[in-house]
């Protein structure tokens, strides 16, 4: 994995902790500026704390390794 996707989790895990919905979108959008082009997410003017989470969620997944040997025969 590399640095930046490494620097990015960890990013995402911070992100998760904070309560602030303005602090914890401002981070958001901070790590949707590291994510490449054609991964950058077009960040709704108005969001929630739910959809901040959501929105990680979905970066988590598009960053990380995938994992193998989790699926059945």
């Amino acid at each position: 994995m590399s640095e930046r996707n490494m620097e990015i989790l960890s990013l995402i895990s911070k992100c998760r902790e904070i309560r602030d919905v303005a602090k914890k979108s401002s981070l958001l959008e901070y790590i949707n500026q590291l994510l490449p082009k054609e991964s950058k997410i077009k960040l709704p003017a108005l969001i929630t704390n739910d959809g901040i989470d959501n929105l990680l969620s979905w970066i988590e997944v598009k960053v990380s390794p995938p994992v193998y040997g989790l699926s059945t025969p």
